[in-house]
């Protein structure tokens, strides 16, 4: 039985992943709490939903109208809320507050749009696949072979490409970097696009899982930044490894207590790491200089 919840949940922390990679995408660049990034991945969702369901588009067609949806709220986000303030030089106080108004009012929005009810495609019968004592859905290993194939070259390209080499700059020195010629405004819009789309692949994974609800941006969004923090704050591979380890640990407890304390124990995950490691396993450590500003 233990084999079979880690396997689960090994699973489904490959959404997390795409959805923790794209906040520390845009979090590590920016400085921004992207908590906005929760309702992105909610109307991507249902640009999936209703491409999908309403509109009987190609699957291709509506994977690829939900990501591209996905990313342009995210770009739109960037330019007409954040931007602004960047060049008001507002603190983060007020960035937090922009990004919580903006979540609401996305929420909200899709809400009076759908309805308040999960929408859910019809039940059909999936075929289970045994891999030794194992069994995954056909759902579960979409998930697993997606996250590999999206998050795999995203991080060669972080790492060995020019447009890589110019986010690390920006993540490690933004001041530096703006004095070496790097347009700062054309990294922050790849960020937000590429941190978006992440969501929006993700948010496609979650609606043939388990439909599609307004409410699930957030709780979606807090297990992806507990992920953040454990992986490492300023890495950019550390919210896979964070994801990872707390999709084993939640297995455990449901295990070993019950599924009920899960996010109990994520929490407190989130909370020992705070005390005792608070850059996370591979987080970049910071001159306290760097730290103040």
């Amino acid at each position: 039985m233990l084999v079979q919840l880690i396997a689960n949940g090994l699973a489904n922390a490959c959404l997390t992943a795409l959805m923790a990679t794209g906040f520390a995408l845009i979090y590590n660049t920016t400085r921004i709490f992207h908590l906005a990034h929760g309702s992105v991945y909610v109307v991507a969702a249902y640009a999936y939903y209703a491409a999908a369901q309403y509109l009987h588009w190609p699957q291709f067609v509506a994977v690829t109208f939900a990501v591209a949806v996905g990313t342009f709220v995210g770009c739109a986000i960037e330019l007409l809320a954040y931007s602004p303030l960047y060049r008001k030089q507002a603190s983060t106080t007020i960035y937090l507050l922009t990004s919580f108004g903006l979540y609401i009012a996305l929420i909200n929005t899709v809400a009076l749009l759908f309805g308040n009810e999960v929408r859910v495609f019809p039940t059909t019968q999936q075929s289970a696949v045994s891999l030794g004592p194992v069994l995954l859905t056909g759902i579960q290993l979409l998930e697993v072979a997606t996250s590999i194939v999206v998050l795999a070259p995203l991080m060669i390209l972080l790492r060995k490409s020019n447009w890589g080499r110019l986010i690390r700059a920006v993540r490690d020195n933004p001041t530096l970097a703006s004095t070496t010629g790097v347009n700062l405004a054309s990294v922050r819009r790849f960020v937000f696009a590429a941190g978006s789309a992440l969501a929006g692949v993700a948010a496609v994974l979650a609606v043939l899982d388990v439909g599609a609800d307004p409410q699930s941006g957030l709780p979606v969004l807090l297990i992806a930044i507990v992920a953040v923090i454990v992986g490492g704050i300023g890495s950019f591979g550390g919210p896979i490894l964070g994801s990872m380890i707390v999709a084993l640990l939640q297995s455990i407890a449901i295990w070993q207590i019950s599924p009920k304390w899960s996010q109990a124990i994520t929490f407190g995950i989130l909370i020992l790491f705070m005390i005792f490691r608070p850059t996370g396993l591979l987080g970049i450590r910071r001159r306290i200089e760097e730290v103040i500003e």
